[in-house]
């Protein structure tokens, strides 16, 4: 197992926030409805856009957009209310955060 650091931060930025949260709930959503896609694919009626459900090789290849699109709204209003929550957090006690250090290409080289 990886040594793990902490650092301890007064606040964090929000831009990091952003990425962070974004980017898990996109990558999640992408995720979830390629699968529902990929159901979709057989004829499950589980994907629907504008009223109407998507099925077939098309349902395929629009679940991912779908997911993606979801995933950068959902991580916007999410983060919104981390970043609110985490200042209002700092006020009163620093942060703590857990990290494992990236290893250098000369670490890499010599293991």
């Amino acid at each position: 197992m990886k040594n793990t650091e902490t650092l301890v931060v007064s606040r964090v930025r929000g831009s990091s926030i952003v990425k962070l949260i974004v980017l898990g709930s996109v990558v999640g959503c992408s995720a979830i409805t390629t699968l529902f896609g990929i159901a979709a694919l057989f004829g499950a009626e589980v994907l629907q856009w504008n009223g109407q459900y998507v099925t077939g090789i098309k349902a395929l290849i629009t679940s991912p957009f779908i997911g993606a699109f979801f995933g950068v709204v959902f991580g916007l209003f999410s983060s919104l209310f981390t970043y609110v929550g985490l200042r209002v957090y700092s006020l009163f006690r620093g942060l703590s955060v857990e990290y494992v250090p990236a290893q250098s290409s000369a670490d890499t080289a010599s293991e």
